[in-house]
């Protein structure tokens, strides 16, 4: 009887364990990955849009031509992106990788420094984010492969094309998830990083630990568990310090000192372990997350053209450059 009795009570015990964790595991990927609600199905997740409501996202749009793409990722979903024409002929262009909770607007700061400088720039909505279709962002897994079929993407409808990738913050982690994709066509060049995170489960479990004061274990645990079978991917799948070590292409880090979302030793560690053809590092004092680009904007974009010069050839003459 008393046997009986323990068995049972340790059956409760593990059903309710279990229970608890599936409805907080489920919570946390609801919470911090998927999108939409009644109202608007393009709504970024919940933990997003706390700290960026409807009415602070006001972006410029470059003016410049432009015209919508679009393609069918490997797994079905429909993903859009714009692509904006310098004034004069060109063959260098840039892919910008907006970062997470964002769209292609976010992506418009950046895209219209390239373009005044003489850069075909392509900005895609990733998957679950603006136009494009998808539940679950994916921090970088499933993104990068899109990033790589766009470039492929880019490189079947103008050969000639020299493509430099450039990411901000979750975008920074896609794109150099990306560098280590096999399918990468030929044309990309070079990539450009910036504000990215080793891993994705590292930056999620020191964030709940610094801003949230709660014990990664067992909550990170159950993120990733309810991550595998919700969002169909893994946190430790998200890792750009394993992907940087296979780099075909040279890679520039650039990081805000003050950064306190993906603290700037994440760069240094990323920079360290890199095994590119070439790299470099730029660290922007004074400058917080995915805005070092904005502190020292004239310093952030000749940084970049000089690390990228050697594999995308001059400006066109007559191109419009403007600091």
């Amino acid at each position: 009887m008393i046997l009986s009795c323990l068995a049972t009570a340790v059956f409760m015990t593990a059903v309710f364990i279990i229970g608890a964790g599936y409805f907080i595991g489920n919570y946390l990927v609801q919470f911090g990955l998927e999108r939409g609600t009644p109202e608007n199905p393009q709504e970024p997740p919940r933990a997003y849009a706390l700290l960026m409501p409807p009415e602070s996202r006001h972006y410029n749009r470059p003016d410049f031509l432009s015209e919508e793409w679009s393609l069918q990722s490997e797994d079905g979903l429909h993903l859009v992106a714009t692509h904006f024409s310098p004034e004069a002929q060109s063959d260098r262009w840039v892919i910008v990788a907006h970062g997470y909770g964002c769209n292609q607007d976010n992506s418009y700061y950046i895209a219209a420094n390239y373009l005044m400088r003489g850069w075909h720039v392509l900005t895609p909505d990733l998957r679950a984010s603006g136009a494009s279709e998808g539940r679950y962002l994916t921090l970088g897994c499933y993104e990068s492969a899109d990033i790589s079929q766009w470039a492929r993407e880019i490189a079947l409808r103008y050969p000639q094309a020299h493509i430099i990738l450039h990411g901000v913050s979750m975008g920074a982690a896609t794109v150099m998830l990306a560098v280590d994709d096999p399918d990468l066509p030929a044309q990309v060049v070079a990539c450009v990083e910036d504000c990215g995170y080793t891993s994705a489960y590292e930056l999620l479990a020191g964030q709940m630990e610094e801003s949230f004061g709660l014990p990664s274990f067992p909550a990170m645990n159950l993120l990733d568990w309810r991550c595998e079978k919700v969002a169909g991917f893994s946190l430790h799948e998200a890792v750009p310090a394993v992907a940087v070590q296979h780099s075909r292409v040279p890679l520039l880090f650039i990081h805000g000192t003050s950064d306190t979302l993906v603290p700037p030793r994440m760069a240094r560690e990323l920079y360290a372990k890199a095994n590119a053809p070439r790299k470099e590092l730029l660290l922007v004092e004074g400058a917080i997350h995915a805005a070092a680009s904005q502190k020292e904007q004239e310093r952030y974009f000749k940084t970049i053209s000089a690390f990228v010069a050697p594999y995308v050839g001059q400006a066109s003459p007559g191109s419009n450059v403007r600091s």
